[in-house]
Parts: structure tokens; sequence; C-alpha cells
């Protein structure tokens, strides 16, 4: 995940410590980013984190199926069971509006409505009862999406985090990472090599 993406949409802070993006900033992102050889308009799947109600989800974006999938890693409450997209109603409208206005910028014409598009919602995905691990899930999620295997999750939360911290500092667009003695950073690849 590009991290001036991440520091831009505010991803990590808490919403009194950030303003939403403007129209503009949300089509940089959409740019090609350093390091990463695709365009946003030559692409299948667009993954989007998305924080609702204190936890994170991801939309899965498919431009060719014109679907989107939902992936939450909480659990359906009670007053939405008998319809579980209903917890997401809010989030996909909103989601749609600054998608067709950002997706617009870079594709002139464009004037898909991601609303009507088909929507499901991810099996098989753990449940973080507490909502203290979701953000782990999410970059997990968007790791493995796209890969013919089933998606295949880390549940625990000591492990989650040693992984975020290992994939990290061995980044190698990580400016910090020259920083580290060449001890740790082949410690770092031996760890990553046996997960």
């Amino acid at each position: 995940m590009d991290m001036r993406f991440w520091r831009m949409v505010g991803y990590g802070k808490l919403p009194k410590y950030h303003q939403d993006p403007t129209t503009e900033e949300l089509a940089k992102t959409l740019d090609c980013w350093p390091s990463m050889n695709y365009y946003i308009t030559g692409c299948r799947y667009v993954l989007m984190p998305w924080k609702f109600n204190g936890c994170h989800a991801v939309f899965v974006i498919d431009h060719v199926k014109k679907h989107v999938t939902f992936i939450d890693f909480t659990p359906t409450q009670d007053w939405c069971k008998h319809m579980p997209y209903k917890r997401f109603a809010e989030a996909i409208i909103m989601a749609s509006k600054k998608y067709k206005i950002a997706y617009n910028k870079k594709r002139s014409g464009w004037a898909e409505d991601i609303f009507k598009w088909e929507h499901t919602i991810q099996t098989g995905v753990p449940i973080d009862l507490r909502g203290f691990n979701t953000s782990y899930l999410v970059l997990q999620a968007m790791a493995m999406w796209g890969n013919d295997r089933r998606l295949k999750f880390v549940g625990d939360a000591k492990t989650l985090r040693k992984n975020f911290v290992i994939d990290l500092l061995s980044y190698e667009d990580n400016s910090c990472r020259y920083a580290i003695p060449a001890n740790i950073q082949q410690r770092l690849i031996d760890i990553a090599k046996k997960d």
C-alpha cells in the first residue's frame, strides 16, 4: 500500500485529526504510483480500504465483471441479520459517488455507477469480535486478492503484527531500510521466509 495514500486519506488516524481528501487529491491517487508499473484505468481490480463503524473493511471493485465484493471482518449485527447488505448501504453510496468523480478525472467520459453493479459479501473470512485487528486483516486481504488461491488469513494478532513489521522493514523501497544493520536485515529476511 502506498504510504502517501495511507496518510492522505487518514486511514490510520482518528477522524478529528484529518480532513477528507478533495476530488483532485483522490484523482491523484489514481495516477501510476512510483515503483509500480500499472495505471488505474488499466486495472481489473481496484481495492479500496474503508473504515466504518470503527472497523476496517475492503471494497473490491471488478471492472471486468462490473462487480463489487465486500470483505468485512466484523460480525453481522442483529439489526441487519435479515439483510446483511444493509450495513454497507451508506458506505457503498458514499464510495460510489467519490469513486465515480475520481475515476472520471482519469478516464474522461466514464459514467459507470458501482452502486448499480452486482454486490456480494465475501464468505470464509475471519470474524474479529472486538474489532481490534480489522486493519491488519484488511492489509492481508489486499495482499492476497487476485490470486487464484483461496484467501488464507493469519488470525493470531501477534503473528499479524510481526508479519506487518517485517514486511514494512524489509520492503525494498523503504528509505529507512538501509539504516538497519545488515545482520538485522538478514534476520528479517530469514523470518519472512519461515512464514
